[in-house]
C-alpha cells in the first residue's frame, strides 16, 4: 500500500511538473515527540528549589496516594494523586498511576493527559546521550526517576554500583541480555549532601 501511494504521488507531481501546475503540499509529518524541553525545563527548576529532597518516594503523603489504589478506592486515589502531583509535579511513577486510574473512573482525556506526562518526562531523561557509558549517561534529578525508566523498560536490576558520579546499573532486559545503563546522579547526591549537613546542624 505504502509502495503504491509512493508511486501514484511520483506520477502525480511528474504529470504537474510537465503542464507546469505547482505541486501539491506535502502531506503534514508526524511532529516530534511533544514537550521533551519542557519537561527537562520542568525537572530541572524543580531540582534547583531551596530544600530540594531526591526523596520523595518516602513521603507519608505519597504514601496514602498507594494506599488507596492497592485498597481499590480509585475515587480517592485519584484525588490524593492530583494533590500529590501539585506537590511533586516530576513524580513519573504517579502520572502513570494516576492515568490508570482515571482511566478505570471512565475519564480517558484526563488519563491520556497523565500517559503523556509520563513519556513526557522519560523522554526528557533519554533525550541526551544513550546511557551507555559515564560520558553519555542519563541525567536524572532522583533515583526514582532511574527505576520508574528502568521499570519502563522491563528491566531487571542485577548489581548497583557507583563510578565517576553515576549510577551503574547492570541489568537484564526481557529477552534475557544483560545490559548496563548509566545515570548521572550528580543532583541528587548534592541534594542529599545538603540535607544530611542540614540534619547535622540541626
Amino acid at each position: 500500500m505504502v509502495c503504491l501511494f509512493v508511486s501514484w504521488a511520483g506520477r502525480v507531481c511528474g504529470e504537474d511538473g510537465a503542464k507546469g501546475k505547482a505541486a501539491a503540499p506535502a502531506v503534514p509529518a508526524v511532529p516530534g515527540f511533544p514537550g521533551e524541553e519542557e519537561f527537562t525545563a520542568l525537572r530541572m527548576a524543580f531540582a534547583a528549589q531551596p530544600g530540594y529532597s531526591p526523596f520523595w518516594k518516602m513521603d507519608d503523603e505519597r504514601a496514602e496516594v498507594m494506599k488507596a489504589a492497592r485498597a481499590k478506592d480509585y475515587p480517592k486515589a485519584v484525588e490524593l494523586a492530583k494533590a500529590w502531583l501539585v506537590k511533586v509535579p516530576v513524580d513519573a511513577e504517579m502520572h502513570y498511576l494516576r492515568g490508570h486510574l482515571l482511566k478505570k473512573t471512565g475519564d480517558v482525556a484526563g488519563s491520556m493527559y497523565h500517559f503523556h506526562c509520563f513519556y513526557g518526562l522519560m523522554r526528557s531523561i533519554t533525550a541526551k546521550g544513550d546511557g551507555r557509558t559515564v560520558k553519555s549517561a542519563w541525567k536524572v534529578i532522583s533515583v526514582a526517576e532511574e527505576y520508574a525508566l528502568l521499570n519502563e523498560l522491563d528491566a531487571q536490576v542485577l548489581e548497583q554500583s557507583l563510578e565517576d558520579g553515576c549510577d551503574k546499573m547492570l541489568v537484564k532486559m526481557p529477552d534475557g541480555t544483560e545490559r548496563t545503563f548509566f545515570f548521572d546522579v550528580s543532583i541528587s547526591m548534592e541534594a542529599t549532601a545538603r540535607e544530611l549537613g542540614e540534619g547535622k546542624k540541626e
